[in-house]
């Protein structure tokens, strides 16, 4: 089987850390894009203040005029720049630009700047986006009166173009950092995932019928839970394979007995020469055949109800409708043998959750063991108890000695000393009743006479 449509926990380990690296890597090249702007913008701010104080100091009043004294070289170093248009603006109290360029960008919201006042703002010069720094130089204690506006301004090119190489020298490191995590990420989670590569092969080298344990040496902490939980299906599934096992050899010998019998009782009377003999052996050919059929039947109940695990589906039953029906349904073999059943009901109704089906084959077991080893008389009875629901088969036959009572459950277990039967009735019994949540005992009857098997159930929720 191929890997396609499968996810690959590889795959998603690696997405999964590299998807949350990625926003964390836009999100510092943001950081340091607006980190770097900033602070070439301060930095730029600053130079363009100094030119302008610089610009300030020239101006001076003769006879009440502002004049400005700015030498050519100075003017030239004013102007100069590799890369940026720098310009400057000085303008009167009067409002008349007295030196510069005519059309500066206005002060933001066209305010009036104060003596000693510094602005540095951003503005449009000839449809190019520009920085400007404005200073309110006061005019007073000289022969003029007012204030005079001194401005200087500079294009934006040389900071955005220092923020990118700022931005960029940042980047790619950043970059080729991620790069390297990205890398040593694969690494690292294939690494990682090594032990269940490894883990993989033992258990791909192991044979079809090897339930031995997953060995835990040098097993990371992560995998130990996962590890003990296959452990413990593997030690449940090989419990159930060697049951399932002795369960298949014992039922091959206990068929394997009767036809045995058969074969030899039919050899005996085709050798036969009296019609006597011959009468008697095929009395005992017709009585191993019904005790192989018996026993096929018993066998085929159990695979059904080992079967029905998986597939049970219960429902809510009145167990007083249950027992009376296969009641009647065994009175006339009852009667046949001798055997009376009686049928006492405590209550009208005891509802439990289960499948009929199942529940009357189980009652079928009981009634059929206490008609072979039962006595004269049979006794079913349904009650209801604070536990939940009982139901009983009592009889008044020899009963089963104590200490065999624990045994009487396993497959192909006979009482000492009797030979009927397939072995095969309670312990039917006991695997319906454990599908139904329901416990089973046995018990002595009145007197310490007979046996008595109760069938504890849980009692089925009330109807909505």
């Amino acid at each position: 089987m191929n890997g396609e449509g499968q996810t690959s926990l590889r795959r998603q380990l690696i997405v999964r850390m590299l998807s949350m690296m990625l926003p964390l890597f836009i999100l510092l090249w943001v950081i340091a894009y607006f980190s770097s702007q900033y602070f070439i913008n301060a930095a730029f701010d600053r130079s363009l203040i100094r030119r302008t104080f610089a610009l300030a100091d020239r101006v001076e009043v003769m006879q009440g005029q502002v004049q400005v004294d700015l030498p050519v070289a100075a003017r030239e170093l004013l102007v100069f720049d590799q890369e940026d248009l720098l310009f400057h603006s000085i303008t009167n109290p009067a409002g008349r630009v007295i030196d510069g360029e005519q059309d500066m960008p206005q002060l933001p919201g066209h305010q009036d700047i104060r003596p000693g006042q510094l602005i540095v703002y951003d503005g449009i010069k000839d449809g190019e986006k520009v920085r400007v720094a404005a200073f309110g130089l006061s005019l007073k204690g000289t022969s003029a009166r007012g204030t005079a506006l001194v401005q200087v301004g500079e294009t934006l090119s040389h900071r955005s173009a220092m923020a990118e190489r700022a931005t960029l020298a940042i980047v790619i490191p950043m970059l080729l950092m991620t790069l390297t995590a990205a890398i040593a990420i694969a690494y690292g989670v294939r690494k990682g995932l090594e032990p269940l590569s490894r883990l993989r092969d033992r258990l791909s080298a192991r044979q079809a019928f090897d339930l031995s344990p997953v060995p835990l040496g040098e097993t990371p902490a992560e995998l130990r839970p996962f590890l003990d939980e296959i452990n413990s299906l593997l030690q449940r599934l090989s419990e159930a394979v060697e049951s399932q096992s002795r369960f298949v050899a014992d039922a091959a010998h206990q068929l394997r007995t009767p036809i045995a019998g058969i074969r030899a009782q039919a050899e005996a009377a085709l050798a036969g020469a009296r019609h006597e003999d011959a009468q008697h052996a095929l009395s005992r050919i017709a009585q191993s055949t019904r005790t192989m059929g018996d026993l096929v039947q018993k066998l085929l109940i159990l695979a059904r109800v080992d079967a029905a695990e998986n597939t049970l589906r219960l429902n809510r039953l009145d167990g007083v409708d249950v027992v009376r029906e296969v009641a009647r349904e065994w009175v006339p073999q009852a009667l046949a043998s001798g055997v009376e059943i009686g049928f006492d009901m405590k209550d009208s109704e005891a509802w439990v959750m289960g499948d009929a089906q199942l529940l009357r084959e189980m009652l079928a077991n009981l009634i059929d063991n206490a008609l072979r080893y039962g006595g004269t008389r049979i006794t079913l009875t349904v009650r209801r108890s604070e536990q939940g629901v009982i139901w009983q088969v009592a009889d008044n036959g020899p009963g089963i000695p104590e200490s065999q009572r624990a045994a009487a459950f396993s497959p192909f277990h006979r009482l000492s000393g009797s030979v009927e039967g397939a072995g095969l009735g309670l312990t039917i019994v006991q695997r319906i009743a454990h599908l139904h949540g329901a416990q089973v005992s046995l018990a002595t009857g009145a007197e310490g006479v007979g046996l008595v098997v109760n069938v504890l159930f849980p009692a089925a929720p009330a109807q909505t």
